[in-house]
């Protein structure tokens, strides 16, 4: 083998060096080939962002009116209670559910009692009160404060929200129960010592 001598010098003397540098050019031809196209073929927009200010004053989301609470909306919330969540005559609270709360289940897996409402079954369900949180013409949101049956439930009483809609969200539609769970929140540890 004859002496190689030059810029690449002693890097062409075995195969291993010979190996490497083909390995090593390979390595940055693809990076140049990688560079050029994404400089010149794929460049997208030049203004992907455009800086435009509108002269036009900004929607704003309309306030709904609030509307007053109808006995048929009371009704429906006491009949709920007494149904689903005592677990009483479920075919019947089947009726009284909005999708949004009962998902895909049919009135057979309803009926089985294992449903996305919680029980608690309440003695005062005929004197309570509905607080609004806020009443729309198309949906509405209620607390409800029960007391448990007996006093069974170590905690003496149980603040609930109670949420419904319109069936389609039309503006005369059927009253639909959409939201029940409790208004809990954990209670803070208190502080070692």
């Amino acid at each position: 083998m004859t002496d190689s001598t030059g810029i690449l010098g002693g890097w062409l003397n075995s195969p291993r060096k010979q190996r490497r540098f083909l390995i090593i050019s390979a390595a940055i031809f693809a990076v140049g080939v990688v560079a050029f196209v994404s400089v010149f073929v794929l460049r997208g927009t030049s203004n992907a962002f455009p800086d435009t200010i509108s002269s036009q004053p900004a929607k704003l989301a309309a306030k709904e009116k609030t509307v007053p609470v109808t006995k048929q909306q009371i009704d429906l919330m006491r009949t709920f209670i007494k149904t689903a969540v005592a677990r009483k005559k479920l075919a019947f609270a089947y009726t009284l559910v909005d999708p949004d709360l009962k998902g895909t289940m049919t009135l057979k897996q309803w009926e089985t009692g294992n449903i996305p409402v919680i029980q608690y079954e309440a003695e005062n369900i005929d004197t309570a009160e509905f607080i609004p949180v806020y009443h729309y013409q198309t949906q509405a949101l209620f607390n409800v404060d029960l007391i448990p049956v007996g006093h069974t439930q170590k905690r003496p009483e149980l603040l609930f929200f109670i949420g419904m809609k319109r069936a389609g969200d039309a503006k005369t539609g059927k009253w639909l129960i959409d939201y029940w769970q409790p208004r809990w929140r954990p209670p803070i540890p208190a502080a070692p010592g």
